[in-house]
């Protein structure tokens, strides 16, 4: 009996968790590698702003899981809940 109650707390602590996407904001003396400085003039804009920003890119609303993969070149379109741009930044 006490095998099975560990083995079921034990298990428990084995499920996903989403952790909302809170941006990879670099550092203030961070190179901008995918030029995110030109593109900073679409915050406050709607998501379908960023349809001209060019790839790669990804945009990320607060529930998005997304993969921790950091690529210099690329663009994070961060939105807010009514898929406003809140930030730009690379990685």
């Amino acid at each position: 009996m006490k095998f099975t109650i560990l083995a079921g707390l034990l298990l428990a602590g084995c499920g996903s968790a989403v952790i909302p996407y809170s941006g990879n904001a670099p550092a203030a003396n961070a190179p901008d590698t995918c030029n995110a400085a030109a593109h900073q003039g679409l915050i406050g804009l709607d998501a379908a702003s960023s349809l001209a920003l060019p790839e790669p890119k990804r945009l990320v609303g607060p529930t998005d899981v997304v993969t921790t993969d950091f690529i210099p070149s690329r663009l994070n379109v961060q939105l807010d809940d009514i898929d406003n741009i809140i930030a730009i930044t690379c990685g």
